[in-house]
């Protein structure tokens, strides 16, 4: 079913009301984000089942924790300031801290402006309690609780705080929810699912339900909610669910007898603790008689309601009875469809066991990088740009995006031992060695909401420097400015040379945008999680997934090159076309028992990576008789292997290599180089979303990313 658009539900009237200019903002955007603040076991638990509700939890607060993520996917923040600047749109805020800290953490919430604070927590002092309820008047705050089971709107499948999911909305279709029905508020949490489950049976729907909360100084009352559910234009009755101790009830009943302009809509009210002895707390710290007075009994209240005209239900029955009287007997929904819904709760399988990333969406011939393309990503963004994308989940703007290349051409600067490759040394080997002893990179600061990228785009120009070292291409990186764009940084780094070709250029930082990442699965990506699970250094730990990218894993491109030079020199030295050459090679290499890479793939049976590096080859000028090649290479091993492989990106990488006539080796080169940028976003994933030494079975994985989204 479908659920009622933000901006025509209750919370958003709420918030409205408090914060006309958020309101707005809501409008457009179509979301209304939550923040959570408390993470021990009730926080945390209860956070997950406000997710599964539909509750946009944007980010939570848990001091000491910055940096890391609730539930694999919510940002954590030390405080509600940093959590502004990155989410300045968060409307409502649910408060779960332990009562002796419940005080700070909620008037630091209401000073940064939150309309809607929602506070969980019971028992917090009553000078504590006072200076929250200033600090609310302050700020125009709507505070409810505390010791409060939180509030749920069933129309918008948004709810903040620990309320089950038993409440039904109006249906107006067999597709869709829609707004009316019966708001509820209620003293009591218990009470509310059996009010709840009464008006389902009877195809009554529950367009908001509000706890008020049990302790005895509350931050919103009867008298200060119920108006406010009459003024919301989808409400057709109120049902106020009380108990015995405190005034609440008798202040609401007199506020109706003087102010009955301010209530044009019906009432039912149900009271608990009938039976209740004098002195005795029954279940809430404001639910107990204090002999003598002349207030909070069970009968005081329901004298008080009903001079005020508002009928007092002794039981479900009888408030199921009274709604039906004043509604005259109006049904919201089939009930049958009640009963299924919760039938299908309880009969719910266990979920499989699994663990989530957010970082890459790995489908059948599609690769997603948090909601974006990959292949327009190739088209229109740099690496540094792509980089921060995997590690913070958007797109740096202009002003970041400058700062990171600062750090990282700064990096690509420092001045690095003489690189030493010992004979046939696999690349991949030596920079493990160099990288796991850069004291630079070591030290570069990783904490902080910052510290993360900062510590990525640092790594990216020091590799970028140990292979000029590797390629024995440094003197091209001497006399740098550094106002220089990164990726002429890459292109002498690369080619050695100091003029830089711009279309080369971008072809070879194309080349490295195409490799970044391809989810959890691949060696390197497992490697460099493994190790991050047991918290080992940053630098310790990419070089690890740097240092299985062999022949096996991430060299099919070097050897595709290779090949596809192979084919062009035959072809000229034999004077035989190039599809002849190329046959006669394959079938060479298949009796010899040896593989053509850069063929086929787990996967995709369309790489697609393949057709945007062909576009830019051909628009940079750099496709010539190699790339041809690729295009024809699949249906020429079907033809002498009867095999239908497809090529895969190395395979078009090394026919652009091969066409730029550079080394083959250099396109293992740009795999690992952009592989970095992939691997370090699942380092900083796994410490900061994952428990430590976890058991990781990469079969379980879910992508739990961004939707899907185009560049503008």
């Amino acid at each position: 079913m479908k659920k009622i658009a933000p901006d025509q539900g209750m919370l958003y009237y709420l918030i409205s009301k408090k914060r006309p200019d958020l309101a707005k903002t809501i409008k457009k955007t179509g979301m209304i984000e939550t923040v959570i603040v408390g993470l021990g076991g009730q926080g945390t638990r209860h956070a997950a089942l406000m997710q599964q509700y539909g509750t946009l939890i944007t980010a939570a607060i848990a001091p000491g924790r910055g940096g890391t993520r609730l539930l694999e996917t919510i940002p954590i923040y030390d405080t509600m300031k940093e959590c502004l600047t990155e989410h300045p749109n968060i409307a409502a805020a649910s408060i779960w801290r332990h009562y002796s800290t419940a005080k700070d953490a909620t008037i630091e919430v209401i000073e940064t402006g939150i309309p809607i604070v929602v506070l969980i927590t019971e028992g917090i002092p009553l000078r504590d309690v006072r200076d929250i309820l200033v600090a609310a008047r302050k700020h125009n705050t709507l505070l409810i609780g505390g010791n409060t089971p939180g509030v749920i709107f069933p129309p918008e499948g948004i709810k903040i705080g620990m309320l089950p999911d038993v409440f039904y909305p109006q249906e107006i279709s067999s597709e869709s929810f829609g707004p009316k029905g019966v708001t509820i508020i209620s003293r009591s949490g218990a009470i509310l699912y059996h009010l709840s489950d009464a008006l389902a049976s009877i195809g009554i729907a529950q367009n908001a339900v509000l706890g008020v909360g049990g302790d005895g100084a509350i931050g919103s009352t009867f008298r200060d909610l119920v108006p406010l559910a009459m003024e919301y234009k989808n409400t057709d009755l109120v049902v106020v669910a009380g108990e015995i101790g405190g005034c609440q009830e008798e202040l609401l009943a007199e506020d109706i007898k003087k102010n009955p302009k301010k209530y044009p809509k019906p009432i039912v009210a149900l009271i608990s603790g009938n039976h209740a002895p004098e002195g005795k707390t029954m279940g809430h710290a404001g639910a107990i008689v204090a002999p003598g007075q002349a207030y909070g009994t069970f009968q005081s209240k329901r004298e008080a309601f009903e001079n005020a005209g508002v009928p007092v239900a002794n039981s479900q029955y009888d408030l199921m009875k009274e709604v039906q009287i004043k509604l005259h007997n109006i049904t919201y929904f089939n009930t049958g469809n009640y009963y299924k819904k919760m039938k299908t709760v309880w009969d719910a399988p266990l979920e499989k066991p699994s663990w989530g990333t957010i970082i890459t969406n790995v489908l059948p011939n599609n690769l997603i990088l948090s909601g974006y393309s990959l292949q327009e990503i190739i088209e229109q963004k740099g690496f540094l740009e792509t980089a921060y994308l995997l590690v913070k989940g958007e797109f740096p703007d202009k002003k970041t995006a400058e700062e990171m290349r600062k750090i990282a051409v700064e990096a690509a600067t420092l001045q690095i031992p003489k690189v030493k490759q010992f004979k046939n040394e696999d690349i991949s080997k030596t920079l493990v060695k160099y990288l796991v002893l850069d004291d630079a990179l070591a030290k570069y600061p990783q904490e902080g909401t910052t510290g993360a990228v900062k510590k990525t785009m640092f790594c990216l120009g020091r590799t970028a420097r140990y292979l000029s070292g590797v390629l024995d291409t440094e003197k091209a990186l001497e006399k740098l400015s550094g106002n220089e764009p990164f990726s002429h940084i890459i292109y002498r780094a690369i080619t050695g040379n100091t003029i830089v070709n711009e279309k080369h250029c971008r072809m070879i930082e194309t080349m490295i945008v195409a490799s970044v990442d391809h989810g959890v699965t691949p060696p390197s990506a497992q490697a460099t999680i493994i190790a991050a699970s047991t918290r080992t250094p940053y630098e310790v730990a990419v070089a690890q997934g740097i240092g299985v990218i062999t022949d096996v894993h991430g060299g099919a491109g070097a050897k595709a090159a290779q090949f596809f030079h192979e084919c062009i020199e035959k072809s000229k030295k034999e004077h035989i076309d190039v599809s002849q050459s190329a046959r006669i090679l394959m079938k060479e290499y298949i009796e010899k028992g040896k593989r053509i890479e850069g063929l086929g793939h787990r996967v995709h049976t369309k790489d697609p990576r393949r057709d945007v590096l062909w576009n830019v080859a051909s628009q940079t000028g750099v496709a010539g008789e190699h790339m041809k090649l690729s295009k024809i290479v699949s249906a020429l091993f079907e033809q002498v292997r009867g095999m239908n492989l497809p090529i895969n990106v190395d395979g078009v990488i090394g026919s652009i290599v091969a066409d730029m006539d550079l080394n083959p080796s250099i396109a293992k080169a740009l795999f690992i180089y952009g592989r970095l940028a992939g691997l370090s976003a699942h380092y900083f994933e796994e410490i900061s979303s994952q428990p430590v030494m976890r058991r990781i079975n990469f079969a379980e994985v879910v992508y739990r990313g961004k939707e899907p989204r185009h560049l503008m």
